[in-house]
């Protein structure tokens, strides 16, 4: 089933990969010649990730004007209008942001300001601007993995004077560049990986189970689920592993766009409210409330909070809340009353040998005692607020984060509470929650999560060891032929033995191409002709005409020989500049995989093991 109506699009270009901004010449080429406002805060400033950026960028076309550092951890009027007429006074033409929701936030409204002059109130509200308007380009380089708001079209700043936050919405917020590298987030301390990532967690489950939903929404949110639950522990306790830190960073960059597009709902309503009135982090005040509007929106969305859980890795017949198998919860007196004997059998059987099928079975044979399903995914949906719980208390363990808001910082007894709730009740988000948000519901919750007892709990390897198979990290090496005549001597001998070798030099004749390899760094050409009697190494130039020529650093080939680059992603990040016929050079890489090993061991062979990769 479809919703009525429904919109995607995702104008903002990403690029994603571990030490990218070292290159990120050919990403903003697209720019030209500009004078960029960098808005970031000290922390960054002082930790680091700012000198990269700065780094990056002094190899492109694009000049850091003026830097912006003074942005707080939860942005103000105050601090955005400062952020604006820094970079009205200085006259730039683009927008940087390197940071996280707070700094990127800031910068869109001091975008907004910076084009459409006035003050930071006179732009609230949501698509004031005209779809003929247009704000200065932005590129956005976030330092945390949760807010997602590299991807969306909203903001969010703190009026402190009146205890509330301010929201803004425009289509023109999108940047046109967002630059993903997970080497920006190792400096985040173990507390603000949890806060953001749990964040990033409820913009995808909110997405998943709000009014606004939709097909394209759905699959981004649960994907994100399924990744930020996957890593968010071993990022938090492995604060060096970059496959983790990147899978955070891609799961908030895809709940970003998933809730763009579905909105968020009462646990982001109730959030807001907090922040605004007590302070409490905005990722924080997200952790504690998720599990309690869960549990308020369960029965009207059972499926789908089913549906989460089995993102999350809740799997069968671990559903029911007291971790009891299906058999002692009483599933199976259910299914006897109607379930033929024969049926029942294999029933049982698949329980105690094979539970984690008892769905499929459940599908398969159990057709008309819709029932039945409808029991399990409850339990589903039930277990998946438990995994939360489990897993807010995993992340205390880990990190020292607060299981309630009295330990947040709310130290008046809640004497805030009508004002929290009125706050909440007045808030944008709640719109779209799938449940009617009542008051007297948010008093409760607030008051439950402030009286919470949940103590933190112990985390296995287990539990740390990432899902998904960890890479060695490829030795970085630079300038590794140092000049014309060390490419040669190396790459021509070892292009002669993959002529030689019994099984590869065969297949490489088999082709009938004639390709060409011009290096940059040092420059030197070398061109493998396979068209005639015998296949040909041909040093510098070449007066035939090759089939497909292909230009690279030479950095690079030594990275590929190595098994260590991938072309397809080289030739669209523009590593790799190939002309003629592609397609049919890219078939020969089946063909080159015995060479990743062969390289390795021809420069162990020539005395060279200082170049092998590790």
């Amino acid at each position: 089933m479809l919703p009525d109506y429904f919109e995607f699009s995702l104008p903002t270009k990403l690029v994603y990969g571990i030490g990218i901004l070292d290159s990120i010449e050919d990403a903003v080429a697209r720019f030209g010649k500009r004078k960029a406002l960098l808005v970031t805060d000290e922390i960054l400033v002082k930790a680091g990730p700012v000198d990269r950026v700065k780094k990056g960028f002094k190899k492109t076309n694009i000049k850091i004007s003026a830097m912006f550092d003074n942005v707080p951890p939860n942005s103000t009027i105050e601090t955005v209008q400062a952020c604006a007429a820094l970079g009205k006074k200085k006259k730039c033409d683009m927008i940087i942001a390197v940071g996280g929701g707070s700094v990127i936030d800031t910068a869109k409204v001091a975008n907004l300001l910076m084009t459409k002059g006035g003050k930071v109130q006179d732009h609230m509200g949501a698509y004031l601007l005209e779809s003929t308007e247009s704000l200065l380009p932005a590129i956005v380089i976030p330092t945390t993995a949760g807010t997602g708001s590299e991807v969306t079209k909203v903001a969010v700043i703190a009026d402190p004077d009146n205890d509330v936050k301010l929201p803004f919405a425009e289509e023109q917020f999108l940047p046109q560049l967002a630059i993903l590298d997970p080497e920006m987030t190792v400096s985040m301390p173990p507390r603000l990986t949890a806060f953001t990532g749990m964040d990033a967690l409820v913009h995808a489950i909110e997405a998943y189970v709000d009014k606004e939903w939709s097909p394209a929404s759905d699959a981004l949110a649960l994907h994100a689920i399924k990744m930020i639950t996957d890593n968010i522990l071993q990022a938090c306790d492995k604060p060096e592993d970059l496959q983790a830190r990147g899978a955070m960073q891609v799961g908030s960059f895809i709940a970003g766009v998933a809730f763009s597009h579905s909105m968020v709902g009462m646990v982001h309503g109730i959030s807001h409210a907090l922040g605004g009135v007590y302070h409490i982090p905005h990722g924080l005040a997200n952790t504690l409330i998720l599990p309690e509007v869960m549990e308020y929106n369960l029965e009207e969305k059972i499926d789908r909070y089913a549906d989460v859980a089995m993102a999350m890795g809740v799997s069968f017949p671990t559903i029911v809340s007291d971790s009891q198998s299906v058999i002692k919860s009483g599933a199976l007196d259910l299914i006897t009353k109607t379930v033929k004997k024969t049926d029942l059998n294999a029933l049982k059987d698949l329980v105690d040998t094979k539970a984690h099928k008892i769905r499929d079975f459940a599908n398969k044979k159990l057709e008309n005692l819709g029932f039945v399903d409808g029991w399990i995914r409850r339990q589903a949906a039930i277990a998946g607020i438990e995994k939360v719980r489990q897993l807010n208390r995993q992340i205390s363990f880990l990190t020292q984060m607060p299981l309630n808001l009295k330990d947040a910082g709310i130290k008046d007894n809640l004497a805030k509470l009508d004002q929290v709730a009125d706050t909440a009740m007045e808030d944008g988000s709640m719109l779209y929650n799938p449940v009617e948000p009542d008051r007297e519901a948010v008093i409760e919750i607030v008051e439950k999560v402030y009286y919470s007892k949940d103590k933190p709990l112990a985390v296995s390897e287990e539990d740390l060891r990432p899902k998904a198979q960890k890479k060695a990290a490829a030795k970085k090496m630079s300038n590794v032929f140092k000049d014309t005549d060390m490419l040669y001597d190396i790459l021509m001998e070892f292009y002669a033995v993959l002529k030689d070798d019994q099984d590869m030099g065969p297949s490489l004749k088999k082709t009938n191409l004639c390709i060409q390899f011009v290096y940059k760094n040092p420059d030197a050409i070398i061109t493998i002709d396979a068209t005639g009697d015998k296949t040909e190494l041909i040093k510098g130039e070449f007066t035939g005409e090759p089939e497909v020529t292909m230009s690279m650093n030479a950095d690079f080939a030594h990275k590929f020989w190595h098994g260590k680059a991938n072309l397809v992603t080289a030739l669209t990040r523009r590593q790799v500049v190939a002309k003629g016929n592609v397609p049919k050079t890219l078939k020969l890489l089946p063909i080159l995989k015995p060479a990743y090993d062969l390289y390795p061991n021809f420069l162990r062979d020539r005395g060279l093991e200082e170049l092998v990769m590790k």
